[in-house]
């Protein structure tokens, strides 16, 4: 009877303790969202001052207990939204409720430079190389920025003996690219140049299919131009078109034709 007396006499004083306690704290209760009402999860809610700290749910909800009576301060953070510091208001046998909405913040990021070099390109493997020989002109895609060309016609306006004349045709007005030799017996028609993209034959030409309106001068990482007969390498000196009065090989940042061993 006597250790059922003090067993009953402890878990009175237990009881007690913990209703103490009850009174003596409260909890906090809340939703974490974004301005349109959209849950938050992981944001971190703490009370400052104390030890007391939780993360909200999938749902955007969180629940902290035992906080202390009277007037406290919540801090809520989360990666990509501006943090929030609320004052709240704990009474003995009540819940606190907080609705939070948190407002993201653009997070600024240091100015990367990314660098290039457009000839590594696997068909644009000899490009350096035929540049080596001095025999063409040649323009890589930093010389084509400082041309601030609006046409790739104005890319060829820099080469010698090359000659860019307006023209029209199908798909509105134009230019034509020709070179300063001819075709024909006694000068006969003027000799337009042969075009190559990414290494493969690309049938432009005449004043009804244009250069200008297939390639833009933003697609372009570089191109050399062979004006005479003499300058062309083998691998573009085709029979299939106007070779013999002058090649541009034009190569795109981004190949989509069949790749060419050069």
């Amino acid at each position: 009877m006597h250790k059922l007396a003090v067993a009953g006499a402890l878990a009175f004083t237990l009881f007690a303790a913990a209703r103490v306690t009850a009174q003596e704290s409260g909890t906090l209760k809340g939703t974490v969202t974004t301005a349109e009402k959209k849950p938050l999860p992981q944001a971190r809610i703490t009370v400052v001052g104390t030890a007391l700290t939780t993360t909200a749910d999938t749902d955007g909800t969180f629940r902290i207990a035992a906080l202390p009576l009277g007037s406290q301060s919540v801090e809520v953070r989360l990666l990509g939204y501006a943090s929030l510091l609320i004052p709240i208001q704990i009474e003995s046998g009540r819940d606190a409720n907080l609705q939070v909405t948190l407002t993201a913040l653009p997070i600024p990021l240091q100015t990367v430079k990314v660098t290039g070099d457009t000839l590594v390109l696997p068909e644009m493997r000899r490009f350096a190389e035929r540049r080596s020989r001095g025999s063409g002109t040649f323009f890589t895609r930093p010389d084509i920025d400082r041309m601030e060309a609006r046409h790739f016609t104005d890319i060829l306006r820099r080469v010698p003996g090359m000659q860019v004349y307006p023209s029209g045709g199908s798909f509105g007005p134009t230019y034509s690219v020709q070179t300063s030799r001819s075709q024909g017996t006694n000068g006969g028609r003027p000799c337009q140049v042969m075009y190559y993209l990414n290494g493969v034959p690309f049938p432009s030409g005449g004043d009804d299919i244009a250069i200008n309106h297939f390639i833009s001068v933003a697609d372009v990482a570089a191109v050399e131009v062979y004006s005479g007969a003499s300058q062309i390498p083998s691998e573009f000196n085709s029979s299939m078109g106007n070779a013999r009065c002058g090649v541009v090989v034009v190569w795109t940042r981004i190949s989509t034709s069949p790749s060419r061993s050069n």
